[in-house]
């Protein structure tokens, strides 16, 4: 075997082991080595192929025809000839990604399945769509199918990252690590109180930091019972107008009307939560500015809590998502958001580990969405969370999930054990 053939041969060692851009560089080297190496030009092809770039994959294969009459890459150029429509519907998937039609995307990136083209992006993308409907079984799927072709792919790593944050993948423990941090952190609060021994005297440090710390907590207390029925209007000068206004029987036309200019859909929603019931004398102009601001909200502003509450998920931010979907949740009748908002308040209550508005949402799903986006999610949490409160229910869900969904991944030994209960 010549050199250019140990090097195509090094190339697809690393193609085989998931290092794409290794086994590209390699393809090229055996390529300058000999520029008739008909194994090494279709690798190369087949892997910017991978990469979604068609135009480069083409060229590497039309490359190999003419120059060698090579019959597997005539057979890739008039395969290929169908991966434009496939690129159409990945472009017009991103379209929908953007305008948060998940469900849309998600059908458009499935048809792109059916063809190795652009298989990293395709897949990706299908994560990311996956994660923000809070499916990450399902993601974690798809992350392992880029890290085999591709194990340093950026992309598919953040996607791990972020299953990790979520808990549905486990980190692995470094115990030397942990024992040497604890060793620092001793170290640390050793000196700490030592220096602190040197700088303060007794009564200070003893008795002082406690009555501050008490202090502390009772007035931390006092700001959580003024701030927790607050409405969602975070300008404090907004605030004073608001109450003011409602003292005086007034409405606040200025205020929502400056709040529509700037968009600040929380301020928005704010106003029409307030004011939309309140039974006052209100003229028609003002009655219609509360119509137009609630129009806002379901046209826009659904949206915007949406991507907030997720963008809340992904940071870990689960009572903060809450707040987000909250707001949505009253306006969104009628909307395609709507099913992707109970269910997110369910993950979010789960979260925060408040089961009881947790099943209230998960069953407020399965009631609207029997056969829905979710079904085997929340048919399996339903089980899970009944397990333990009512275990005749968490049996009948059980019955529906088998029914249902016969080849589930949630068909494990818990569904069987309550199945046999």
């Amino acid at each position: 075997m010549d050199k250019s053939g140990k090097v195509y041969v090094k190339a697809m060692n690393k193609y085989n082991d998931g290092y794409i851009k290794k086994a590209i560089s390699l393809c090229e080297k055996s390529i300058s080595l000999n520029n008739r190496n008909a194994a090494a030009l279709n690798l190369k092809g087949i892997l910017y192929y991978l990469e979604g770039d068609l135009d480069k994959a083409k060229n590497m294969w039309n490359i190999n025809y003419k120059r060698n009459n090579d019959k597997v890459s005539k057979k890739y150029l008039d395969d290929s000839v169908h991966d434009k429509e496939k690129l159409h519907l990945y472009v017009r998937a991103l379209e929908l990604v953007k305008k948060y039609n998940i469900n849309g995307a998600l059908k458009l990136l499935n048809k792109c399945e059916n063809s190795d083209f652009n298989f990293i992006n395709v897949n990706n993308n299908i994560t990311l769509c996956y994660i923000k409907q809070g499916e990450y079984v399902k993601a974690l799927q798809y992350i392992k199918k880029v890290l085999k072709v591709d194990k340093n792919n950026t992309q598919a790593i953040i996607n791990k990252k972020t299953l990790m944050e979520f808990g549905t993948l486990k980190r692995k423990i470094n115990y030397k690590k942990i024992v040497i941090g604890i060793f620092i952190i001793i170290l640390i609060i050793s000196l700490f109180f030592m220096a602190k021994m040197f700088m303060y005297n007794k009564s200070f440090s003893i008795f002082g930091v406690k009555k501050f710390q008490k202090e502390t907590s009772l007035n931390s207390k006092k700001v959580n019972i003024k701030t927790k029925n607050l409405v969602p209007i975070h300008n404090q000068e907004d605030k004073a107008v608001k109450n003011n206004n409602q003292e005086m029987n007034s409405f606040p036309r200025e205020q929502l009307t400056e709040s529509i200019k700037n968009n600040n859909f929380e301020q928005i929603v704010g106003y029409v939560t307030t004011w939309k019931d309140i039974n006052l004398n209100i003229n028609i102009n003002d009655r219609l500015l509360l119509v137009k601001a609630e129009d806002i909200i379901k046209s826009n502003g659904i949206q915007f809590f949406y991507k907030k509450g997720t963008t809340s998920m992904n940071n870990k931010k689960f009572s903060e998502a809450k707040k987000y979907f909250l707001y949505a949740l009253p306006y969104s009748s009628g909307s395609y958001l709507k099913e992707h908002i109970i269910y997110m308040l369910a993950v979010s209550y789960k979260s925060t580990s408040d089961f009881q508005n947790a099943l209230e949402y998960y069953e407020l799903n399965l009631k609207q969405y029997p056969r829905g986006t979710y079904c085997e999610e929340v048919l399996y949490n339903l089980i899970i969370i009944n397990k333990e409160l009512d275990i005749t229910k968490s049996k009948i869900y059980a019955q529906k999930l088998v029914k249902q969904f016969p080849s589930s991944q949630y068909n494990n030994l818990i569904v069987k054990e309550i199945l046999n209960y």
